[in-house]
């Protein structure tokens, strides 16, 4: 059973990743259960699990005596379907996507933080200050320094008390996970990025909204750049035009 559901999975993601790449027309229909087993060498059981498993992520949906219509990906939800567009192949970035993904991450990141102040709670403050000494303690170990800074972007959510919030952010950190290589650019595990973070912990402590907008939108004009540049090496692209105006 878990190899067959291990098997499902890869014939699911080779199929999303046709979906999401253009690969197979939006209205079209998936091929027939027993093409799809000879050409992926899998029993049709497999490929039933498969296509279960792209209803999930609301690519594909099953019409009675016309079989399985493909849909659009771009009213998925998934973060799946979302790391597919920015990572339509292993080892390259789709840059466009992945500009139109921060740019609203950037904005989503300024509207959190801004809520967090206006409804944080003392107990809020205290998880806070615990991230921050969390985060010095891992100075120059970028992973646990990077999971610590993951850890407290999901006590800002929870401090919005709006549990919309703490899902997105979720949702970013698993689209974010198959970046790491690329995000690693925007983390630096050093003193000015927690001095950074401190003074926007402080900010939330004081709930100056004005101060906290100009400082995480700062935050994202920097980072969006060198993020951008880091999926172009990534890609083995020039980056010449990239690194404009971005401080040596």
């Amino acid at each position: 059973m878990l190899q067959s559901g291990r098997k499902a999975d890869r014939v699911a993601d080779l199929l999303l990743r046709r979906i999401v790449g253009g690969d197979v027309e939006v209205g079209s229909l998936l091929p027939k259960e027993a093409e799809l087993a000879t050409e992926f060498e899998v029993n049709r059981s497999v490929i039933r699990e498969a296509i279960k498993l792209l209803e999930v992520h609301r690519l594909v949906r099953p019409i009675r005596r016309r079989g399985t219509e493909v849909l659009d990906p771009t009213t998925s939800f998934s973060p799946e379907v979302l790391q597919a567009m920015i990572v339509p192949e292993p080892g390259r970035v789709d840059r466009e996507r992945f500009r139109d993904f921060l740019e609203i991450r950037a904005e989503l990141d300024v509207q959190m933080s801004v809520l967090a102040a206006r409804r944080r709670t003392d107990e809020d403050l205290v998880i806070l200050d615990r991230h921050i000494e969390a985060l010095g303690a891992a100075l120059g170990d970028r992973d646990e320094y990077n999971d610590e800074l993951d850890r407290l972007a999901r006590s800002f959510a929870r401090a919005t008390q709006n549990r919309i919030f703490e899902m997105l952010v979720w949702w970013n950190q698993q689209v974010a996970t198959e970046l790491h290589h690329v995000f690693a650019s925007g983390r630096p595990a050093n003193e000015p990025h927690l001095l950074g973070v401190r003074t926007l912990v402080n900010l939330v402590r004081a709930k100056d909204h004005a101060s906290i907008g100009g400082l995480v939108t700062a935050f994202h004009e920097w980072a969006t750049p060198r993020l951008l540049a880091a999926a172009a090496l990534a890609n083995g692209e020039p980056v010449e035009g990239l690194l404009e105006g971005i401080e040596r």
